[in-house]
């Protein structure tokens, strides 16, 4: 499984997608990390089980990444990093 890796602004976005057992689905994932600074650590928050489903790891892992990036860009309440 391949996984696209992509700083954009203060955060670190890692997205791949995972085959469903006994289906031809692939599910997105995705985790965020916010990169270490001077006043703080870096942390990592993952989002398990994203919908939609996808017919082709490259769709579910695209739409992982855009989500990773309006997430950050609208600073999103769902992201606590």
């Amino acid at each position: 499984m391949a996984i696209h890796r992509e700083e954009h602004g203060p955060y670190l976005i890692e997205a791949s997608a995972f085959q469903l057992p006994g289906e031809n689905k692939w599910q997105p994932r995705l985790t965020m990390t916010r990169l270490r600074c001077a006043t703080t650590l870096s942390r990592s928050q993952t989002f398990p089980g994203l919908t939609p489903l996808f017919d082709s790891a490259k769709g579910a892992t695209h739409y992982a990444v855009d989500l990773g990036k309006r997430m950050a860009d609208e600073e999103s309440p769902k992201l606590r990093v």
